[in-house]
């Protein structure tokens, strides 16, 4: 799949890259910036891609966050907070498979 060390080294930046781009591109809308508690979670979770912080870790800090969010707001959001929780679910879930735990919740 990858020939080198550096060639999945690149695909990982690149991936975080594009997370915090879109965490960036999120956090500046107004309807994010007017609660607190999501633009924190997202300059939390930017700081910590920025600080080399393991990104599954950091993904699921900000699952939770954007949960809590779409929870309380009757899952009705902006096309960028809805793309973002598809990005951070799905990371979320390829993390759980394969484990056999998911099996324990069905």
């Amino acid at each position: 799949m990858f020939r080198t060390l550096k060639e999945l080294e690149v695909l990982i930046i690149m991936d975080k890259k594009s997370l915090m781009d879109l965490i960036d591109t999120t956090a500046n809308e107004d309807e994010v910036k007017s609660d607190t508690g999501l633009s924190s979670a997202l300059l939390v979770a930017y700081r910590d891609l920025n600080d080399d912080k393991e990104i599954r870790n950091v993904v699921r800090k900000l699952g939770s966050a954007l949960s809590a969010y779409l929870m309380t707001h009757q899952y009705k959001a902006s096309p960028s907070v809805m793309n973002l929780a598809k990005v951070v679910q799905k990371d979320d879930q390829n993390f759980w498979k394969g484990t056999g735990l998911s099996k324990l919740f069905w």
